[in-house]
């Protein structure tokens, strides 16, 4: 059997759009949206670290004032006592108030905090999803005929009366990413000789790349997307265990 290079052609130019559709699609907006929130969060700390340093040198003003005014009381008249306390009482309510922002852009920072904890949790999925594609595109066969080698072992396997079921279901036909040539439509052909002869080939671009055989009773599914999907919910499985 000959190589065919126009396959591998094809078969590489769709792993290539896979992974600049990833890259496009996946990777470089959610590293994006990292770096927003990286300097989100920054931005809070510092107008948070700045707003307690302002509320202690408030704080020492009010402090400094009304020891002066202390001072001074003792030379002034009631009025000026009372002038004086209440002048005090304003400046404690401001500095109170102070207080009380500071708390609340502490409160805002740890809400910053928790969005970028969420941010975490998203790139934990981006490496998820990369993992997936890496495990996918390496267990994928050698063009059509390692398909549908694959596709043979993959009948070897099921239980006899289910594989008969499906084997004589009426509409019994294969599904290729794309059109084999009269080479490859020989070795599909021949590894599948033990269980159907020679069933005819439709064509399904949205595979990317695989070899499915379908009939009205069943279905087994031989591409790219279902290994992805596969590798999906164990990568899954194992993270949440």
């Amino acid at each position: 059997m000959s190589f065919d290079w126009w396959t591998f052609g094809l078969q590489a130019a769709n792993v290539l759009i896979l992974l600049a559709l990833l890259r496009h699609f996946l990777f470089r907006p959610v590293a994006g949206i990292l770096e927003q929130r990286r300097q989100d969060t920054a931005a809070a700390l510092a107008a948070a670290a700045a707003a307690r340093q302002a509320a202690r040198d408030a704080e020492t003003r009010a402090t400094a004032e009304a020891d002066t005014l202390r001072t001074q009381r003792e030379t002034l008249l009631a009025q000026a006592r009372d002038e004086a306390e209440t002048l005090r009482q304003d400046r404690i309510a401001a500095a109170r108030a102070e207080a009380a922002r500071i708390i609340a852009d502490g409160r805002a920072a740890m809400d910053h905090e928790t969005r970028a904890r969420a941010d975490q949790r998203l790139h934990q999925t981006a490496d998820l999803a990369l993992a997936v594609a890496r495990r996918a595109l390496a267990a994928q066969p050698a063009g059509l005929p390692g398909y549908a080698t694959r596709l043979a072992d993959l009948l070897a396997a099921m239980p006899a009366p289910q594989r008969a079921a499906l084997l004589q279901g009426t509409g019994l036909h294969l599904v290729s990413a794309s059109p084999p040539d009269a080479a490859e439509r020989a070795a599909i052909h021949a590894a599948l000789a033990p269980y159907v002869d020679a069933p005819r080939i439709e064509t399904d671009p949205g595979l990317i790349a695989g070899l499915d055989l379908c009939s009205d009773t069943g279905i087994v599914r031989n591409a790219l997307d279902h290994d992805i999907d596969r590798i999906a919910r164990a990568l899954h499985d194992d993270q949440t265990r």
